[in-house]
């Protein structure tokens, strides 16, 4: 969808019109010839009445003195003149000098459309009138009132503001302001401005507003301002466009960071001095947006004369005003550009009010499992499925839940037939969960493809269909388990072997510790009893031992791993007793560890090789014995580190199981001979070098308005690795699957 840079804008013509004799309307009382920028003149003061006639109001014996200084008056005058409606005259204070009465003066936009003015007055048409009717013309003033309008045009809710000097008048106040076709402002200096105002201090100030845009093209995407920024000389804004969809969304052409505007308490409109060079040319991240996804950039605009009272204002979307005062930031909120109401947010199409009306179901639903409201819980189904759920329910009582939630998938679509049959099919939903004591940023989730179904003029779920990874407590009774470092579910026939995986993992944990990696305080594992039950958690076959398992989605700009758990396959150890082998139990526990303790710094583009070898190097399961098999049995020849490179697994060919095995240990040796030559230090540099390649970078293997990352990042893996290899180490992966082989040579026994 493309957006074109359309704001309407309303062309205003002022024509001069002069009369020999007669009375004309207000809109034909416009102007003389404006004067040019910063007119200076000697203008002396005109007499505005004839002698002969009989002034119009008292004449004050004498002047009365004011001191020098600064007054505030802060009145404004409205146009007679139809066009000129929306431009009010404002009069903010005055100024008095040892020779002139300065006054601060704005020609304020008080609608909230753009527009500009041809023709017409300017500063040089406003006269000053004393209490004696002696009238005075300008002498000087600033450059940009030369015109009405701003030299950029009017915005919504922008003065054009600047000063005009006048002489001091030789008459009494109170004074008048005259402007063609406009009212007279009356006014005094009598209102002292105080000079001991406490300053705005500086620092940064945390931000809740979101701004909305009738624009069809930019309805999806949501202005967020997350902080403002005070220095001496700027303000900044923290700003995120935010993708509001359950889908992917892109603007081919659009408004972009430097459109923004700020003005100030008089309506003084301020352009950005820098604004980051990823808003630089458009708001859109450089492939679109994920579901969800927030382009995150800052917005610096110079400090504001007149701090306080600020407003943030972007094309077509609703403004931010933002009041200041000595504490800091004193508010915020949502208004028009004029600091009025709000515009209306668009109206929803009929698929965007089904899917609201789904995620209030899913809300109640998820609510109910927190309170354990079963009537409620059940209610969302159809009759045919409140069986099974009510002991799905039952299970979800035995789970330490601190957080719930289920919502469809922010992929998903519905059409407007399908909404209007009432049936929606094959929807996904996302059941995420939290849960007790484990860290906040580790929530776990699951798909489920489900069916509404419209009953009695409300939706409820009509069929769903379990996919890989379904919730443990849904295929299953369950036990908890809880340790001082792990949170362990298990099937109720574990029996007796239970207890002695509890007491392995806590083993296991201090064992990693002391191989110098730092687990998280609190871990998750679930305990498998029959083959069927491990692949159907993991979608992996009965040669595997145990499995640690993450997804990665984009929060914010940062790559979160997330449903970070480890699975025990019980069914792989039960004929065989665990002899504390290389890969016996506490082995495998050891190796699905290390993989949870690096797995915030482990990327979908890391090669396997590195993921692996670290954990079987961690996990000890690089004994000389097998390390002589690998070189007896002739491996070294047919085992590539640039092939393994570009793999998403270990023995992902190899349907016979023959080589799997030597994967796994030519990756722990790779490692092995990394960390023993060249220092653990470089080689946790390495491992961290691919969490800190840039998202821009990611996103380009990601496929266009796709949810996840289950793209295969093979070829990010065969172009990050070798720069990652010559940056920490001076190595091609030639070179170092070479020294890694003869190392292998040299130290056969």
């Amino acid at each position: 969808m493309s957006l074109k840079r359309a704001t309407a804008i309303t062309v205003i013509l002022l024509f001069m019109m002069t009369a020999c004799t007669g009375s004309s309307s207000p809109d034909a009382q416009l102007a003389t010839p404006r004067a040019g920028s910063m007119r200076t003149s000697t203008a002396t003061p005109l007499s505005a009445t004839s002698p002969t006639l009989i002034p119009t109001r008292a004449q004050p014996a004498a002047a009365p003195a004011a001191a020098k200084g600064t007054y505030l008056i802060n009145r404004r005058a409205t146009s007679a003149h139809s066009t000129l409606k929306n431009v009010n005259l404002v009069l903010y204070r005055a100024t008095l000098t040892d020779d002139r009465l300065i006054l601060r003066v704005g020609f304020h936009n008080v609608s909230d459309e753009s527009f500009y003015i041809s023709g017409g007055p300017g500063a040089s048409d406003l006269l000053l009138v004393d209490a004696a009717d002696t009238t005075y013309k300008p002498v000087e003033f600033s450059d940009n009132l030369e015109n009405i309008d701003p030299p950029d045009n009017f915005m919504p809710g922008q003065a054009n503001v600047g000063n005009v000097a006048f002489p001091i008048p030789t008459g009494p106040a109170p004074y008048e302001l005259r402007f063609p076709t406009y009212d007279a402002i009356t006014f005094d200096l009598n209102q002292p401005v105080s000079s001991a105002a406490q300053p705005i201090p500086e620092g940064t100030y945390s931000l809740s507003v979101e701004l909305y845009s009738g624009r069809n093209a930019l309805v999806p995407v949501r202005l967020r301002l997350d902080s403002v920024t005070l220095t001496q000389e700027e303000l900044t804004l923290q700003v995120a466009f935010v993708n509001t969809l359950r889908q992917g969304y892109d603007l081919s052409r659009g408004v972009k960071g430097s459109d923004a505007r700020l003005l100030d308490a008089e309506f003084a409109a301020y352009e950005p001095v820098s604004v980051s060079d990823n808003l630089a040319e458009t708001i859109a991240p450089p492939k679109g947006w994920l579901p969800g996804q927030a382009h995150t950039g800052q917005i610096t605009f110079p400090r504001p004369e007149r701090l306080e009272e600020v407003r943030f204002i972007f094309p077509d979307y609703a403004a931010a005003t933002l009041r200041f005062d000595a504490s800091g930031l004193a508010g915020a909120a949502v208004t028009s550009a004029t600091g009025g109401t709000p515009p209306p947010t668009a109206t929803p199409t009929v698929e965007e009010v089904a899917l609201r009306e789904l995620e209030r179901l899913l809300e109640r639903q998820a609510k109910a499992v927190m309170t354990g409201d079963l009537p409620t819980y059940l209610a969302t189904f159809a009759e045919g499925l409140r069986q099974e759920q009510q002991t799905i329910f039952a299970r979800s009582r035995n789970l330490p839940l601190s957080d719930y939630q289920v919502r469809v998938s922010p992929a998903e679509r519905v059409g407007q037939s399908d909404v209007n049959k009432g049936l929606l099919r094959d929807i996904d939903v996302l059941i995420r969960y939290q849960l007790r004591g484990v860290p906040e940023d580790n929530p776990f989730q699951h798909t489920i493809a489900v069916t509404f179904e419209r009953q009695n003029s409300g939706w409820v779920i009509s069929e769903y269909d379990l996919e890989k990874n379904p919730p443990f407590w849904w295929s299953g009774d369950i036990i908890v388990q809880e340790t001082p470092h792990f949170l362990i579910l298990a099937r109720p026939d574990a029996g007796d072997v239970l207890a002695q995986v509890v007491q392995e993992c806590e083993q296991a944990y201090s064992d990693i510790q002391a191989a110098g990696l730092e687990p998280e305080e609190r871990l998750v594992a679930f305990y498998t009893t029959t083959q069927e039950d491990f692949t159907a958690q993991t979608g992996m076959g009965s040669r595997t031992l145990g499995a640690a398992l993450s997804l990665y989605e984009l929060a914010g700009e940062q790559i979160q791993p997330l449903g970070r758990v480890f699975y025990i396959n019980g069914a792989a150890f039960k004929d065989q007793p665990d002899d504390g082998g290389p890969f016996g139990r506490l082995a495998t526990i050891r190796h699905e560890l290390v993989h949870l303790a690096l797995a915030r710094e482990t990327r979908p583009f890391t090669p396997v090789w590195l993921v692996e070898g670290a954990a079987m190097h961690y996990a000890g399961q690089l004994p000389p014995e097998l390390r002589r098999r690998l070189v007896e049995d002739g491996r070294l020849d047919s085992l590539s580190l640039e092939r393994l490179t570009g793999a998403e697994t270990l023995g992902a060919f190899d349907l016979l199981g023959q080589r799997v095995g030597y994967e796994y240990l030519f990756s722990g040796e790779v490692v092995r001979y990394l960390i023993e030559t060249r220092g653990e230090a470089s080689f946790r540099e390495l491992y961290r070098y691919f969490s800190n390649v840039p998202l821009e970078r990611v996103l380009d293997r990601v496929p266009l308005f796709s949810v996840g990352f289950g793209a295969p990042f093979g070829k990010l893996s065969q172009e990050v690795t070798p720069e990652a290899l010559s940056s920490v180490y001076g190595l091609t992966i030639a070179d170092l699957d070479a020294a890694v082989k003869q190392r292998l040579q040299e130290q056969k026994p």
